[in-house]
């Protein structure tokens, strides 16, 4: 079961024409808003957060965007965007081959509780396992075995440790890896076209490197209340 602490961080977002997920954490007593760096690449155009069944204009600046291939964007808004429940940054604790689950808007489509989720729409929540962890040339890159689809990027993965009972968030989903499969065209006996093939390797990229970012520049919104 996920809890409060976990879903109601997670939001849809929309910059330029890339719609995806974000979610915020909290380093220093200040909030931050992570995201995909793919989804947030376009951050001087209008950046848009769905809430109360339609898309409402939120100011966001830029904290940083992470190097080479690592795909995360850390922004910063000038209100609070969530409340601040427990969620530790951290991939401290987290087993290969544990369970783990991963939130976002596939697609757009989301849930609605009303004023349960203060009228934010309710993400969906996907499982998966830690099949691999990879630390090379400065980045980490933690694979999962799961079914991912367009929209989770940006969304946080949550685990627990074993024996114990709050959630932290490990990384960012980035996309899911494809292999090119042929189309077998039978009028001319050959094979054309070609489809990408969801292989269910889901990549995502340790929240540490967005925690790096906002040591380096740690301007985000500073806390008053839940």
């Amino acid at each position: 079961m996920i809890t409060t602490n976990a879903f109601q961080r997670v939001f849809c977002i929309s910059i330029g024409d890339s719609i995806g997920t974000c979610f915020t954490i909290e380093v220093g007593g200040k909030q931050y808003i992570i995201t995909a760096k793919h989804v947030a690449e376009k951050i001087g155009e209008e950046v848009r957060i769905f809430h109360d069944n339609q898309w409402k204009t939120i100011n966001m600046d830029l904290i940083g965007h992470c190097e080479d291939e690592i795909d995360i964007s850390v922004l910063t808004s000038k209100i609070q965007l969530s409340p601040v429940y427990d969620l530790q940054p951290t991939m401290a604790g987290l087993v290969w081959g544990q369970d783990v689950y991963f939130l976002g808007f596939p697609y757009g489509m989301s849930g609605e509780m009303g004023e349960f989720n203060r009228a934010f729409p309710l993400p969906f929540v996907k499982k998966a396992i830690v099949s691999c962890v990879n630390f090379k040339k400065g980045s980490i890159v933690c694979y999962l075995d799961g079914h991912n689809n367009p929209g989770f990027s940006g969304g946080p993965v949550v685990f627990k440790e074993p024996n114990k009972n709050n959630y932290k968030v490990a990384s960012v989903i980035s996309g899911f890896r494809y292999e090119m499969e042929p189309i077998y065209d039978k009028e001319n006996n050959a094979m054309s076209l070609g489809y990408k093939y969801n292989t269910g390797i889901i990549v995502s990229y340790g929240i540490k490197h967005a925690i790096d970012l906002i040591i380096k520049n740690p301007i985000g919104y500073k806390i008053t209340k839940n």
